[in-house]
């Protein structure tokens, strides 16, 4: 989904991953544990606050109530899973991955563009599908956003428009993007075509040779609270105010 807004929240951006699907064992079911998770489909509708659910090939589909507490909708969802589900929303960030760690996701449409060289069988939506980013930038080179985050210590501050950001570190990428967003299919060489796709593309003066590998892609940047309720509109600029210790 495309917005020419959005508003800051918690540690995140306002309905950025607000629901969350757990096991009985409180861990997240999400597409690092299961391609089942590319074979459902859904459309929102936050303003009544309802979803609809269908498997990917059926033209069924089933609308609900989006409250955690819907025993119907709790109840398709441990169908299609074939284990007991519950659902958590929360506007807080605290369904994030690592919300105080970095929890918006920043990258050039330059650096998706310079990937999709090597991936030419696929097109740049199928990309961003798999990589998920928040923000995408223009006008900036391929991989600029790498220039947003420092050493282990350090973070670089920044402003999109009037709201406060802090570059913490480039993404780790997990198991999600070698899968096929819509068929959950994996693509057994996407990782050795990435490393190499960045190792050709990597920008002198990188700091990317320090992580572990380069299987890193969009800079991971912390939101902190005091910019809740702020908004980043299409258009605003990105301002480098420089580097800070981290805690």
């Amino acid at each position: 989904m495309e917005l020419n807004s959005v508003i800051a929240s918690n540690y995140s951006l306002l309905n950025d991953r607000r629901f969350a699907l757990f096991s009985d064992d409180a861990k997240y079911i999400n597409g690092k544990r299961t391609g089942r998770v590319n074979q459902l489909k859904t459309e929102y509708d936050l303003e009544n606050n309802t979803i609809t659910l269908s498997e990917r090939e059926s033209a069924k589909k089933y609308s609900f109530d989006l409250n955690p507490n819907n025993t119907e909708l709790l109840s398709y969802l441990s169908d299609f899973f074939a284990m007991n589900v519950s659902l958590k929303e929360s506007q807080n960030g605290e369904l994030m991955d690592m919300p105080q760690k970095g929890s918006v996701t920043i990258m050039s449409k330059a650096s998706i563009e310079s990937i999709h060289h090597d991936f030419p069988e696929l097109t740049i939506e199928d990309l961003r599908s798999r990589f998920r980013n928040n923000i995408e930038l223009d006008n900036a080179p391929a991989f600029w956003e790498e220039t947003l985050f420092g050493d282990s210590t350090t973070g670089i501050e920044f402003k999109i428009g009037d709201v406060k950001m802090f570059g913490m570190k480039p993404c780790a990428r997990c198991n999600v993007p070698p899968r096929n967003p819509l068929t959950g299919e994996t693509d057994k060489t996407f990782v050795k075509r990435m490393l190499e796709s960045r190792e050709r593309s990597l920008p002198k003066g990188s700091k990317l040779h320090d992580f572990k590998n380069l299987y890193h892609l969009t800079l991971a940047a912390y939101l902190p609270k005091s910019e809740v309720g702020k908004v980043i509109r299409l258009g605003d600029e990105v301002k480098v105010l420089g580097p800070i210790k981290l805690k």
